[in-house]
């Protein structure tokens, strides 16, 4: 007697359970994923930008120009991207991105700074040099940031700007000089002059 094929019913039903345990196997692996993915973000945290000014020049005997008022300082800086704390994101500084640094409202230098970025939970630097050339800076400023600088507490404004479409991410900090990192804020700011901005509704300084 030969052997008789299996019934329809049975094969069907054979399927039905390895279509069923393949279907269990995707959502327990798909929840596990999202389990890791959901723990780590809940333990991430965002990165944290500092600027170091780890060298200047042209500050030397501020207070004896006279009537002079004009500088030309160079600054030298540190960037760094501290991303220890992220375990899902890479941060990065964009293309273009310049540093500023002034002082009471009065501009010292400028200079452009390399793009990079810190992966997962790394951190990353790179270095800078801004400068600015006969640069008009008030009596008074100088003579302040001279006294500062004797009592070795001088302090001067950064803000590294990265262009980013209509709008630019900017880094505010305050830094020592020769210090060392200085914490910076970062904000999103819409890159438009700013008589564009008063003809847009609602606009109030």
């Amino acid at each position: 007697m030969g052997v008789q094929p299996e019934e329809p019913d049975r094969v069907e039903a054979i399927c039905s359970v390895i279509r069923t345990l393949l279907l269990a196997a995707s959502v327990v692996v798909l929840l596990v994923f999202l389990g890791i993915l959901i723990s780590r973000s809940a333990t991430s945290k965002g990165p944290k930008y500092t600027v170091a000014i780890t060298g200047a020049a042209g500050l030397d005997a501020l207070a004896a120009l006279g009537r002079r008022p004009t500088l030309s300082p160079v600054f030298n800086l540190t960037v760094r991207i501290n991303n220890a704390r992220d375990k899902v994101d890479t941060a990065c500084l964009g293309k273009f991105s310049t540093a500023a640094v002034s002082y009471g409202d009065a501009f010292l230098a400028r200079g452009s700074v390399p793009a990079f970025c810190a992966g997962q939970e790394q951190v990353s630097e790179r270095d800078a040099t801004a400068w600015g050339q006969d640069v008009v800076v008030p009596r008074f400023l100088r003579e302040r940031l001279a006294g500062e600088l004797e009592r070795g507490v001088g302090e001067v404004d950064v803000q590294v700007r990265t262009p980013d479409g209509r709008y630019d991410w900017v880094l505010v900090c305050k830094a020592k000089i020769g210090g060392g990192p200085a914490p910076c804020s970062r904000d999103l700011v819409d890159a438009r002059p700013a008589h564009q901005m008063q003809d847009l509704p609602g606009f109030s300084q």
